[in-house]
């Protein structure tokens, strides 16, 4: 008798348990539930704001890179000189984006206070979207490099289509542009 007052009073402990553990979950858990929600909001706002401090972050140190790239401050010794730097950037550009480089010739410096303008002509020839994917990457250099004019014309071979004897065939355009990049002098 006493092994069944025993078993009777074990499965009364665990249903009282189990009632217990109901009245807890149903009182406390919604505070729970309110209380999370909160929690990851607020984890969303800083993870928000985390974000955009990587992306300022980047920002400066772009225009850091920009400024010492394109200053002149006392005692920076310059390792490559502007026109051996703008053409490795333009041979790079162009070899990846799979243009023909034509020509690239510097023009004279022109001085303007402290500002020093190096410019080049420069003739490629390929598509013309690959041209403005060069511009995309002129934009994205860490030097300061404007195009200042172009001319577009287009390449043909000379050849007519039977259908159509007044085209000829379109083989890419041809491109001239006026590329300046600058230097800036630094207080001494």
């Amino acid at each position: 008798m006493k092994k069944n007052t025993f078993a009777v009073g074990l499965v009364l402990a665990v249903i009282l348990l189990f009632v217990a553990s109901a009245a807890f979950d149903n009182y406390y858990m919604p505070n729970y539930k309110k209380r999370f929600a909160e929690i990851e909001k607020q984890r969303v706002i800083v993870s928000n704001k985390l974000t955009t401090a990587k992306i300022v972050q980047e920002n400066l140190n772009h225009v850091r890179d920009l400024i010492f790239h394109n200053m002149d401050f006392p005692g920076q010794p310059d390792t490559i000189d502007h026109e051996t730097q703008f053409f490795g950037f333009v041979t790079t550009c162009v070899n990846d984006l799979k243009l023909k480089l034509v020509s690239v010739r510097p023009a004279e410096p022109a001085f303007n206070n402290r500002v020093t303008t190096f410019g080049y002509d420069v003739e490629i020839e390929g598509d013309f979207f690959k041209f403005g994917e060069l511009c995309a990457k002129f934009e994205n250099n860490r030097r300061i490099v404007s195009v200042e004019s172009f001319d577009v014309d287009l390449i043909t071979d000379g050849q007519t289509k039977p259908n159509e004897p007044h085209l000829s065939q379109f083989k890419g355009v041809r491109i001239k542009m006026r590329v300046n990049t600058y230097r800036i002098a630094g207080k001494g």
